[in-house]
């Protein structure tokens, strides 16, 4: 897959500002992608013992108790999480933008993400119908990975056995969309003998849209049947007048306005004026169809969305770094925004200080769109039959 950062002249071109609803129509339509919107709590045996936070060192520093501990979590992930939580938005990245011709970016991130690695990684785990290309990680000018020092070491490994797994259970679901989501996730903290430990990940939403296709097809030849009426009897009643520019299936309302500019002037016919009326009035009709009327069911598919969640850890050995990153953000915008709920005046401190953090990772670009490379794709699959 190459990845494409456009120029664009207004930053809100690139950027979603919204909360998820997951399982609203509208929303995986038009927005889907990646959201984290859950509230985690305390294992039983630490619900009554004060949580704390602090920054030092460019470290992230957890207080539970009397017990302190440093979470491995880089600065270049901790940054965004803590902008992400103090922030009235929980969509992360979506692919469903607009397009370079009005001015808008296919992929588009919550602003916290917007030209960074953690909105990089989150970006991909959008990709999960790319299956043969998740796996791998983007690459700078050089071919080289971009990786974070806390990633170096990795070296993406396509796991053919993995794919197989997941590639045939996503083609059994026959699903039309999906949206990465912590939505009713129960995340609980707990201490172990590891540290600061979480029960709880993030899930693929599967939904369905299904189309009455014949009712469609017959709908759709009534409507072009409509507008060559409107066209043929505009042409009688216009004459010479009539332009391309009248076209009715594009320029309907100024067809309207000509024809009530004219019909002053002009003797018109009345059996095309009748007609005329009649097929302007089916459009009309026609463009107020419900989906229902129209024959499209939106569905959610929550008996594949639970067969699924297991296929997670499976997720996370084919692309470590992606799934670790994912998890992550989900885990600790959970934690943190327990911490700001039970402790506010330690969060506003806790934020305030890791303002003040030192970033630790390349900078990038987030892409704007996207699009499969299949000479460099056929000749990989070439090279693995080798």
């Amino acid at each position: 897959m190459d990845l494409y950062h456009e120029s664009f002249p207004n930053k809100n071109a690139f950027i979603v500002t919204t909360n998820a609803l997951i399982g609203d129509y509208n929303f995986h339509t038009n927005v889907g992608g990646v959201s984290f919107q859950a509230v985690a709590s305390p294992s039983e045996n630490i619900s009554n013992q004060a949580v704390s936070l602090d920054f030092a060192d460019n470290r992230l520093i957890v207080r539970i108790g009397t017990k302190v501990f440093y979470p491995n979590l880089p600065f270049w992930q901790l940054s965004s999480i803590v902008s992400f939580v103090n922030s009235p938005y929980d969509v992360i990245v979506s692919e469903l933008g607009g397009t370079n011709n009005n001015q808008q970016a296919q992929c588009k991130f919550h602003p916290v993400f917007l030209n960074n690695l953690l909105g990089l990684r989150l970006f991909q785990a959008d990709l999960l119908n790319q299956t043969d290309i998740l796996w791998d990680l983007p690459v700078d000018a050089q071919r080289s990975y971009i990786l974070a020092p806390s990633e170096q070491g990795f070296t993406p490994v396509r796991d053919s056995v993995i794919h197989k797994q997941i590639y045939e259970k996503l083609m059994s679901g026959k699903f039309t969309s999906f949206a990465l989501t912590d939505k009713d996730v129960n995340f609980v903290f707990y201490i172990d003998d590891a540290g600061l430990e979480f029960l709880g990940t993030p899930y693929y939403y599967f939904t369905k849209t299904v189309m009455d296709v014949a009712n469609i097809n017959s709908l759709r030849t009534q409507l072009i049947d409509s507008y060559n009426d409107i066209e043929s009897n505009a042409k009688l009643l216009l004459k010479e007048k009539y332009t391309p520019a009248l076209d009715p299936r594009t320029h309907l309302n100024d067809l309207i306005k000509a024809l009530g500019k004219y019909k002053e002037q002009s003797d018109f016919n009345p059996y095309s004026v009748y007609y005329l009326g009649q097929a302007i009035n089916k459009v009309d009709s026609l463009n107020k169809l419900t989906d229902a009327d129209l024959g499209i069911q939106f569905q959610t598919m929550d008996n594949f969305t639970e067969s699924f969640k297991p296929y997670w850890s499976l997720l996370k050995k084919y692309n470590p770094v992606v799934y670790s990153a994912v998890e992550n953000t989900a885990q600790w915008s959970a934690f943190f925004r327990y911490v700001s709920k039970v402790n506010p005046d330690n969060w506003s401190q806790f934020a305030n200080k890791v303002q003040t953090g030192t970033w630790d990772a390349p900078a990038i670009q987030t892409p704007t769109s996207t699009d499969i490379n299949y000479f460099r794709y056929f000749d990989d699959k070439e090279k693995g039959k080798r």
